[in-house]
């Protein structure tokens, strides 16, 4: 569980990447090509089947790579937002959230365009994790169009449900 105190980027990096035995790097070419259900998929990321190093870490927040892990599993998710109601898009899925008996969300932006909430889940299993998911986004339907994605989507594969880490944490 993340712990509530996290007060800089260096302590949510830590707790984002640990436990993680793999990381991605963006490329600046197409390094990968997956087929999934007759369409194919190319990436700029890179896996790496490797601990990820404090080196690694500066070498993100300096900007000298991008640095990437994959939401796969039932203990975390992630929204990326790319809206103008950004502030709304965060009230909104906090209270949506807390409502749900969850109240650590931790806001990032990944750029000028973006902010990603990232919310500690722990569900023991996918049918849990997909339920709570369509909740949540009929919700923000609801109040808001459409200028979100959920990750992980279960319907991508592991590089389509690729989370950029954060160089900047914003306290709310």
């Amino acid at each position: 569980m993340i712990d509530q105190s996290i007060n800089n980027i260096d302590k949510l990096l830590e707790l984002l990447t640990n436990n993680k035995d793999g990381y991605y790097i963006e490329q600046k070419s197409i390094s990968s090509k997956e087929e999934v259900n007759g369409h194919t998929i190319y990436s700029k990321y890179k896996f790496f089947n490797k601990k990820i190093t404090p080196t690694l870490l500066k070498q993100h927040l300096y900007k000298d790579i991008n640095l990437a892990i994959s939401l796969t599993n039932y203990k975390a998710m992630a929204f990326e937002y790319s809206g103008k109601y950004r502030d709304a898009f965060i009230m909104l899925l906090k209270y949506f959230f807390k409502e749900e008996g969850y109240n650590n969300l931790y806001i990032t932006t990944l750029n000028n365009q973006k902010i990603v909430v990232y919310i500690e889940v722990n569900l023991k299993n996918r049918d849990d994790f997909i339920k709570l998911e369509k909740k949540i986004n009929k919700k923000l339907s609801q109040k808001l169009t459409k200028e979100w994605r959920v990750i992980p989507n279960f319907l991508r594969p592991d590089i389509g449900n690729l989370l950029e880490l954060p160089r900047e944490y914003i306290e709310w």
